[in-house]
């Protein structure tokens, strides 16, 4: 058995954000085989089953964990350390003031504090601008570029998932929705497509149940919306969820509709029909049948439109 340590088993991680942002990371996470991943207790959900990383340690974004965080990359054995999006101002500090010679940040405002340029990444999808930074970072031809985020959930979470959840996951495929922020840990800023909406396209869906995720701080959207549908409906709070287990209802369902937040970037990464609701500067999940309807004002944004997306990516389906 060869004892050679990973190729990158010198190189630190440093994710910022929750389970979304650590999706999005994916590229870099990929491509440095062996290395050290620090992130957010949520986050960390999304490295199991990554054959890519070589360890991860939770972090938390208080000033305690974070002199504790600049105590490890000062006294570890790391030669390079790496922030993809986003680069978070605080972290970025940390890396500088860490001592390791060097120092990658995904394009932005905070790289100043990278000691070599990575291509500039203006306009650019989240993912891809770390494609970008995971190209810099190993020096060497990815086979994965281009590749949305992935997660596969093992098929012992999906049986589980449908035997806890069999009156809605057996036989048709439910509907899946997200009328809230979809967070495990963080609530959304800003306004909502209108609950009363989500209700439209529910009971006017092909889908004979529904299934509503109900994120931090959703509890009033979620109920506004659960009043206005008509078919069987259950609630499942992510709080009471693995990022597999959300991962498998979104797997088994017939679309998931909803705003920017870690569910929908999750339902994205299995391949599953998502349909995101977003205002700028909203983030879209990149999925292979990921779909994005941008508005200017939610309040002018019709049902209809959501369920003529709904129908038509349904139409593409079934021809793939």
């Amino acid at each position: 058995m060869s004892s050679e340590a990973p190729p990158f088993a010198r190189v630190a991680i440093v994710l910022g954000g929750g389970v979304r942002e650590a999706l999005m990371a994916q590229p870099v996470l990929r491509a440095c085989e062996g290395a050290t991943v620090f992130a957010s207790a949520d986050a960390v959900g999304t490295l199991i089953g990554l054959s890519a990383v070589g360890r991860s340690v939770v972090m938390n974004d208080v000033p305690s964990e974070l002199i504790h965080l600049l105590g490890r990359l000062r006294s570890g054995p790391f030669t390079t350390v790496v922030i993809p999006y986003p680069a978070r101002f605080r972290h970025c500090a940390i890396s500088y003031f860490s001592a390791i010679p060097r120092r990658l940040v995904v394009p932005g405002a905070n790289d100043w504090a990278a000691s070599e340029r990575v291509a500039r990444a203006d306009g650019l999808h989240p993912v891809e601008a770390n494609w970008r930074l995971a190209l810099t970072v190993a020096h060497r031809p990815m086979r994965a570029i281009g590749d949305p985020p992935r997660i596969e959930p093992p098929e012992a979470v999906r049986h589980q998932i449908t035997a806890r959840w069999s009156a809605f996951l057996g036989g048709h495929p439910p509907l899946v929705l997200l009328p809230g922020g979809g967070g495990w840990s963080s609530g959304r800023m800003g306004p909502l497509w209108p609950a009363e909406r989500f209700a439209v396209v529910a009971n006017q869906s092909p889908a004979e149940r529904v299934i509503l995720l109900s994120g931090a701080g959703d509890e009033q959207a979620v109920r506004e919306t659960r009043a206005g549908i008509v078919k069987p409906t259950a609630i499942a709070n992510l709080g009471e969820l693995t990022v597999e287990e959300a991962a498998a209802i979104s797997a088994l369902s017939l679309a998931v509709i909803g705003h920017d937040g870690d569910a929908l970037h999750v339902a994205a990464a299995t391949g599953a029909l998502v349909l995101a609701i977003g205002r700028r500067p909203d983030i879209a999940p990149m999925g292979e049948r990921a779909v994005a309807c941008w508005v200017d004002d939610y309040d002018r944004f019709p049902a209809r439109q959501v369920l003529e997306a709904l129908s038509a990516q349904a139409r593409v389906d079934s021809y793939a």
